[in-house]
């Protein structure tokens, strides 16, 4: 008899959380039908709806609409002076402010521009008892650049 491993299920859990989330977000920002962005995020409307709960309701007419805001809990990288870290966000609200936080490193590192990263300076994510702050420090964000942990590939934590 083949021994099963419990280990697939979760993982693909974790990735299908992820393509629903994404289909969350298309629904948000590019103003898909749920159907649409289920599609462009490589899974079903039915499955959406089971992960993202109320942030995707039937409004009168019976089309499905997102929720301006959520607070589904999302695991997102985050940049310490030491590096990248993984941190639960719940909230969409807090996980777009870590986007934004993220596009300003980006663009810093990309044009020497420090404009947008003065809205993050003195601030920080609170995570339960954890305090992160937002680096904003042009020395150490180049030094973690130079040392390749400002990756922009994704937001998310990749499900391993």
């Amino acid at each position: 008899m083949p021994r099963h491993t419990r280990r697939a299920r979760p993982r693909a859990r974790v990735l299908t959380r992820e393509r629903a989330l994404h289909a969350l977000h298309l629904m948000r920002s590019a103003g898909r039908s749920l159907r649409a962005a289920a599609i462009e995020s490589h899974t079903t409307p039915r499955t959406v709806r089971k992960y993202v709960g109320d942030a995707v309701a039937r409004r009168a007419a019976g089309r499905y609409r997102a929720a301006k805001s959520d607070r589904l809990t999302r695991q997102l990288q985050f940049l310490t002076p030491a590096g990248k870290v993984a941190i639960a966000v719940r909230g969409s609200r807090r996980a777009s402010r870590v986007a934004s936080y993220w596009a300003a490193v980006d663009r810093f590192l990309k044009t020497g521009d420090m404009e947008p990263l003065h809205q993050f300076e003195g601030e920080s994510l609170h995570i339960g008892k954890s305090i992160y702050p937002f680096v904003t420090d042009p020395r150490v964000l180049e030094r973690l650049g130079h040392a390749g942990e400002v990756s922009f590939e994704d937001l998310y934590v990749r499900a391993t």
